[in-house]
C-alpha cells in the first residue's frame, strides 16, 4: 500500500524544498500536512486508505512532472509574456511586499515615509 508514512517520506525526499517562497513553498506546505495526517502514527491515522492512495498517485505525478512531459509545452513563456525566471522573479516576498507598497498611492507611502523617519528620529 502506496499510503502509508514510509512511502510519503520517500517521495518527498525528491522533493527540494524553497527557501524563497517561505510560507508558500508547496512542499514544505505538504510535508506539514502529513506530520497533522500521521501525528498519531501510522495505523492509527489513515481512517481512509483509498483516499491515502490516491493523494499519493497524486503527489508522485506532480513530482515526476507526469503530466509536464505528457504534454510538452510549444512556447517558453507564460501568458504574461514572461519566462521562468522571470515569473519566479516576480513572485518572491521581496517584488510581492514591494507591490503592495506601490498599490497603496502616492500620500499612504508619503505618509509612511514620514512616520518612519519621526520613529527614527524618536530613538
Amino acid at each position: 500500500m502506496a499510503g502509508n508514512y514510509k512511502s510519503f517520506m520517500k517521495l518527498l525526499e525528491s522533493w527540494p524544498l524553497d527557501k524563497t517562497k517561505a510560507g508558500s513553498d508547496l512542499g514544505q506546505h505538504i510535508r506539514d500536512q502529513l506530520k497533522i495526517a500521521f501525528a498519531k502514527g501510522d495505523a492509527a491515522s489513515q481512517p481512509n486508505p483509498e483516499q491515502c492512495n490516491r493523494y499519493y498517485s497524486s503527489l508522485k505525478r506532480i513530482s515526476s512532472n507526469h503530466y509536464g512531459q505528457l504534454y510538452k509545452r510549444s512556447l517558453l513563456s507564460t501568458a504574461s509574456g514572461l519566462n521562468r525566471e522571470q515569473c519566479n522573479l516576480a513572485l518572491t516576498p521581496e517584488m510581492l511586499d514591494y507591490l503592495k507598497e506601490e498599490d497603496k498611492g502616492i500620500i499612504r507611502r508619503a505618509y509612511g515615509k514620514i512616520q518612519n523617519i519621526v520613529k527614527h528620529d524618536r530613538n
